[in-house]
């Protein structure tokens, strides 16, 4: 069933954002990793980890099935909080990018709005290596936002570089697990 939800932020190339990149090498070509993540449930890949909330479910919000530009979905997580996200670039085989926001858990109260990108570069043997990258932008009133560029090293050096981090490995953990017990 598809709701409403508050319309996506404008995405500013040019905003400073705090980032951080995880990789992992999937036994599978480019081509059939990007399929497969597109059909893949959410919430086999997002693990709850020591601090950060997983992923129970999610709900279309547009028409059609997710992985289209333009695609937006609601993100339930397991301490009954939710994410808004939307596809911002599809390039099969190559790049998948996406913004998240309208974020309801506490830990993301200083987060105006991040924007994940998969990169699917090819390897040896017909594998793929998987280069996520999250990067948020922080509220610009808010701590720790109102700092600037300090602001943005804190927030990476306590949550991106920890929490935030031990999440993605998890996930990419998690996905390389599903993607490669599939048929």
């Amino acid at each position: 069933m598809m709701t409403e939800a508050a319309p996506p932020p404008a995405v500013d190339p040019a905003a400073p954002m705090a980032a951080h990149t995880e990789r992992i090498v999937i036994d599978m070509p480019p081509a059939a990793f990007s399929d497969w993540m597109m059909s893949a449930r959410l919430e086999d890949q997002i693990p709850t980890t020591r601090q950060l909330p997983g992923v129970t479910g999610t709900t279309q919000l547009t028409p059609g099935t997710w992985g289209a530009v333009g695609g937006r979905r609601q993100v339930q997580l397991t301490d009954g909080t939710s994410t808004t996200e939307q596809v911002l670039e599809a390039v099969p085989g190559r790049l998948f990018r996406y913004v998240v926001w309208n974020y309801t858990t506490a830990a993301a109260r200083p987060i105006a709005y991040a924007v994940g990108e998969f990169r699917y570069v090819p390897a040896d043997g017909g594998r793929t290596e998987v280069v996520w990258t999250y990067a948020f932008r922080l509220k610009p009133n808010a701590f720790p936002g109102v700092l600037g560029a300090l602001g943005r090293w804190l927030f990476k050096a306590t949550f991106l570089a920890g929490p935030y981090a031990e999440l993605m490995r998890e996930t990419l953990k998690a996905t390389k697990a599903y993607a490669e017990r599939e048929p």
